[in-house]
């Protein structure tokens, strides 16, 4: 069996016990998941089978990338191919992932098919691709390294007199030349007082000497995402950095040496988090610990205050704590971690600390 099969077979087994005829399925990623279609559309699966809603732009495509299932072309868009697909082959009852269609796409389903008629879920499939396989693995891992390769180089030639966008531009040019298929995320490079926002977008800003500058950034291979997040300084730190960014860095570790299978996500938050307010910072840590990463750059499971996921081998998360302060600048640090049988395995390499702190 392939692994789009059984995956699609998960899907089946929910259609099986909830009485349900299809699922259409309109996430790209989960789209992608499941059938291993790149283009646009929606993917139907019922028990018998399975098609993929599109349009002429993907017929070939379609049938490259996903020759076992049927390829639904119409001239009423692709929801129209979902609705005269699912008449053809006769189902009363539909299922659909709420949390993607459209109050729009909705309204004609149900004008179609009727309300009663109608299954919503949202966690079929994006449960099932919490765990990792092998292969998703490897291409996270190789996402990963291209970005390790190009931000130690990039970090290690940074200078002051580049603007903040010049900056990423250097920085995206290195990931992609370096065999990423794309970046994962538009990258963060912020520096100065501007580092104070967790997702500051680069601006014209010039670096300078005497500027922390953090930058957040991730690269995408074969389908599968990276996520990074390294601070630096540019000359000599102060002390105020070097005491946030220690306090910043304890933190981070000891969430690290207690990931594993098992793990309660919101039991590692706490840790970050309460050695980050005992240092006087509580406050200025205003997002959650991390994310799991693979198709898409955040999925689950969460590690937050509000978290009820617990940690399992094969899961791929973010372990990232930060402190922002207004008028100062801010800093974080963020590695990607397999969890594994016994612990824990960090996929990031960058250097992250260094004698004075900087860069």
């Amino acid at each position: 069996m392939s692994a789009y099969s059984s995956r699609q077979a998960v899907v089946r087994s929910w259609l099986s016990e909830n009485d349900v005829c299809a699922m259409v399925i309109s996430s790209a990623a989960n789209i992608r998941y499941l059938s291993g279609f790149t283009g646009e559309g929606h993917l139907v699966l019922f028990a018998g089978g399975g098609g993929l809603c599109t349009d002429g732009r993907y017929e070939l495509q379609a049938a490259e990338e996903s020759p076992e299932l049927d390829c639904v072309l119409s001239s009423d868009g692709h929801l129209g191919a979902v609705i005269e697909y699912a008449r053809a082959q006769g189902v009363e009852r539909l299922g659909f992932e709420e949390n993607v269609v459209t109050y729009a796409a909705y309204r004609r389903l149900e004008e179609e098919f009727g309300a009663d008629a109608l299954r919503a879920t949202s966690s079929i499939t994006q449960d099932a691709r919490t765990v990792k396989d092998d292969d998703e693995i490897a291409r996270i891992r190789r996402a990963a390294g291209i970005v390790d390769e190009a931000l130690t180089g990039f970090l290690d030639q940074l200078q002051p007199g580049m603007t903040e966008k010049e900056a990423a531009f250097e920085l995206d040019r290195r990931i992609l030349t370096g065999g990423a298929d794309a970046i994962a995320f538009q990258t963060i490079l912020a520096s100065g007082p501007s580092a104070a926002c967790p997702h500051a977008r680069p601006s014209s800003r010039v670096l300078r000497e005497g500027d922390m500058v953090k930058v957040d950034v991730g690269g995408r291979v074969d389908g599968y995402c990276s996520d990074i997040t390294r601070t630096v300084f540019l000359g000599d730190p102060d002390e105020r950095f070097v005491e946030v960014y220690s306090l910043v860095y304890e933190a981070q570790g000891a969430a690290l040496e207690r990931v594993g299978p098992g793990a309660e996500c919101r039991e590692l938050d706490e840790i970050a988090r309460q050695i980050i307010s005992d240092g006087g910072y509580g406050d200025a840590f205003s997002h959650g610990l991390g994310h799991g990463v693979g198709l898409e750059v955040h999925e689950a499971p969460r590690l937050s205050a509000r978290s009820t996921d617990t940690l399992a081998p094969g899961m791929v998360v973010t372990v990232e704590p930060g402190v922002y302060l207004e008028g100062w600048g801010g800093v974080r640090i963020e590695d990607l971690v397999l969890v594994t049988e016994r612990g824990y395995e960090v996929l990031t390499g960058t250097p992250k600390w260094r004698d004075d702190c900087g860069r």
